[in-house]
């Protein structure tokens, strides 16, 4: 039985230290994704609490800014003295000083792997109040939904290009630490299938995520010796990228493509085929981006198989999120009709709908 609390748990998968118990970590989420009860989206009470604690934090949450001119950056400090009583991670990553060009973003993996070992009933079983609080929460309960329903897709979606005998590429772009398509590539291996002919990549643009990545895949049996290299053409890396910069560019034209492409809890971060914004909510001045959404959804594009398949999400609005945007938080919400019209400018099509909870749906989409 694994006898750890959440955050206990995250900092074990990602330490150097422990592949037994950490195997056995994975061995559980495995088993509850795979073979267990799906998440339950929050019901009307976890709803009209989520109400109730956006209101409490929008009257007690005060900010300050700051600016660094030798550094060359704003940051924007948060104070709110019952999340600082509270000591959670997951509150000290929302009080925390945020970069003005990173703002937008959650910054840092372990708040939100919190969220994904609570798939474990052994380990949800020992969390405090505040773990409930914060990773038991309306949004809580669809981040862990969504991510079942990721990984999932991507492991059905891989095995019928295995029983065809075909070898089949995957990628998890802005994967943060990884651990759905480690997941993934767990699976397919102890099920059985033949390791040369799966290639997993897993990329995100923060180095720190990164190495927590290939911290894990050092520790379980059915990834530390398969870590791909530059002489490799099958296995599992995890890499550092930026979607957008030259080096990827070249890679998605390149004869490198996937089969498989995870885009999960991305696009909310990028401007376009949206039915609200939280500048315009908030009444705040609409920056431009030098990136838009439908930039990503053309990378994407190119770096997918004419036969390949695309899973990503929606993104809507709730009281939940308006409690991330009282921290600086900043979200395009879209739907389902506003994700299809943004993918369908550049000629993808929807498969089917995988899931939904109250914040996300889980799609996938082919190339028309």
């Amino acid at each position: 039985m694994i006898n750890l609390k959440p955050m206990e748990a995250v900092e074990t998968l990602y330490s150097s230290n422990r592949p037994e118990l950490s195997e056995e970590i994975i061995a559980s989420l495995s088993q509850n994704i795979f073979n267990g009860r799906e998440t339950r989206p929050a019901g009307w009470l976890q709803r009209t609490l989520a109400r109730v604690s956006y209101r409490a934090l929008q009257w007690t949450t005060r900010s300050s800014k700051h600016k660094d001119i030798s550094a060359g950056f704003q940051s924007t400090v948060f104070r709110n003295n019952l999340m600082v009583r509270s000591g959670h991670p997951y509150a000290k990553s929302l009080l925390a000083s945020s970069r003005s060009e990173t703002a937008s973003l959650i910054e840092g993996g372990d708040p939100m792997n919190g969220n994904y070992v609570m798939i474990a009933p052994e380990i949800r079983k020992n969390g405090g109040l505040w773990d409930r609080l914060f990773l038991d929460s309306v949004q809580g309960k669809d981040v862990r939904l969504r991510m079942e329903l990721e990984t999932r897709a991507t492991y059905e979606t891989a095995r019928r290009w295995l029983e065809q005998g075909r070898p089949v590429r995957l990628k998890a772009v802005a994967a943060g630490t990884g651990l759905s398509m480690i997941l993934v590539y767990n699976r397919l291996i102890l099920d059985g299938y033949n390791p040369e002919l799966i290639t997993a990549a897993i990329t995100d643009r923060d180095e720190a995520n990164i190495k927590k990545a290939n911290l894990l895949l050092d520790k379980l049996a059915t990834t530390r010796g398969r870590k791909l290299d530059s002489g490799s053409r099958c296995g599992i890396s995890a890499e550092t990228e930026d979607i957008f910069s030259e080096n990827a560019e070249r890679e998605a034209v390149g004869t490198a493509r996937y089969d498989v492409v995870t885009a999960i809890g991305i696009l909310e971060y990028f401007q376009g085929f949206s039915y609200r914004t939280t500048e315009q909510r908030l009444k705040l001045k609409q920056p431009v981006e030098s990136a838009t959404a439908q930039d990503l959804a053309k990378r994407l594009y190119k770096m997918i198989t004419d036969d390949g398949n695309l899973v990503v999400n929606t993104y809507r609005t709730h009281a939940s999120t308006r409690i991330l945007e009282l921290f600086g938080r900043r979200f395009d919400y879209r739907n389902r009709e506003n994700l299809r019209s943004l993918l369908s400018s550049v000629n993808f099509r929807p498969v089917r709908l995988i899931g939904s909870g109250n914040i996300y749906d889980v799609e996938i989409y082919e190339k028309n």
